[in-house]
Parts: structure tokens; C-alpha cells; sequence
């Protein structure tokens, strides 16, 4: 962990299950998806002094929370793990706080930056890929989100990913040419 990190989590479960593997990290607690403008602010302001980790649940009000926050246009790493990895013992519950150490430890140390580009890819780029609007685009999309180490999405959601992580097509294609379709 970097000394200037700052990681925003939605509850504090998740904080306490972070700091439980880095003892002295600074955390934001979002207070789940109904986060106000004020916590909004304070992230932002945050991450243009600090490494601010957006480490969130894959879910639903995981991706809603992170959408507010990236509207913010701050300065963001992103720490992500999966849903099998996140799921409590009776695998009814899905959340940071249920992670391993190992898990929480590898997602915080893969982070990725995201960085605003101007929008080099588009949705046609994605068509003509028959990541979207195609038979298979699901399973294309979760394959090439698995690959590159991002939460599963729809179309709109996954376009603005990869301009955000300025993921060029190239790096598309090559990992689409391993897909087995």
C-alpha cells in the first residue's frame, strides 16, 4: 500500500475487513449507494491530492456507486474483485467484506488507473466485434471483462470502461482472438 492511498469502500464492514490487512490505510465510506454530494465532493477533492482506490462491491449498488463517483471526473484507481470471491460462506451475500485476505490483497495490488481519453473506441467498434448486438456479445463481453480484469457490464457500461482505462482496439483484438466462440 501506498502511503497517500485513500480507499473508498461502501460500508464499514468493508473498512474494517481492509484495515484488518492494512492496519494504518485511510478509508471513505460511502454508506452504500445512496451517497451524498458531500462524500462525492470529499472523494473528488481527495483524489486530486492522493491515490484515491475505488474498491467496491461487484454488484449492482457497487457499479451504481462507482458510476456517481466517476462522474466526478476525479482522478481514480480502480481495485476490483469478483463476485465468486466476494460471496459469504452460505454464498447469499456478495461484498468486500467477505473476501479473503489473499483476494483483497491481489485486488490492491493490480490496480487500474483510470484516465480519460477522448473516447477512442465506440459502439460500432464493439458491433463490428460482435461485443454488442450480436448472438454471443454476453459471453464476448464477459470473456474480454475477465480478461482485462473489470466488473462484467452491458455495452453503454463496458464502452466507457475501456475509454476510461484507454484500452486500444488493438489490445481487443488480440485478446477476442483467443475466445472460442
Amino acid at each position: 500500500m501506498k502511503k497517500n492511498q485513500i480507499i473508498v469502500v461502501e460500508g464499514f464492514h468493508d473498512e474494517s475487513r481492509i484495515k484488518s490487512v492494512y492496519p494504518n490505510v485511510e478509508c471513505i465510506v460511502t454508506n452504500g449507494s445512496e451517497i451524498s454530494e458531500e462524500t462525492l465532493s470529499l472523494i473528488y477533492r481527495a483524489s486530486l491530492i492522493n491515490d484515491v482506490v475505488l474498491f467496491l462491491d461487484p454488484d449492482t449498488p457497487g457499479k451504481k456507486i462507482t458510476n456517481k463517483i466517476l462522474e466526478t471526473k476525479g482522478i481514480y484507481k480502480f481495485a476490483y474483485i469478483s463476485s465468486e470471491k466476494a460471496k459469504n460462506t452460505q454464498n447469499t451475500k456478495v461484498g468486500v467484506e467477505h473476501a479473503s485476505i489473499e483476494d483483497i490483497k491481489s485486488s490492491l495490488e493490480n490496480l487500474i488507473s483510470l484516465e480519460y481519453n477522448n473516447n477512442k473506441i465506440c459502439r460500432n467498434d464493439l458491433s463490428i466485434r460482435k461485443i454488442i448486438n450480436s448472438k454471443n456479445s454476453s459471453k464476448i463481453r464477459m470473456y474480454l471483462c475477465q480478461k482485462l480484469n473489470i466488473p462484467f457490464s452491458n455495452g453503454k457500461t463496458l464502452l466507457k470502461y475501456l475509454n476510461m482505462l484507454d484500452i486500444d482496439l488493438e489490445r481487443i483484438d488480440n485478446i477476442l482472438y483467443e475466445f472460442k466462440y
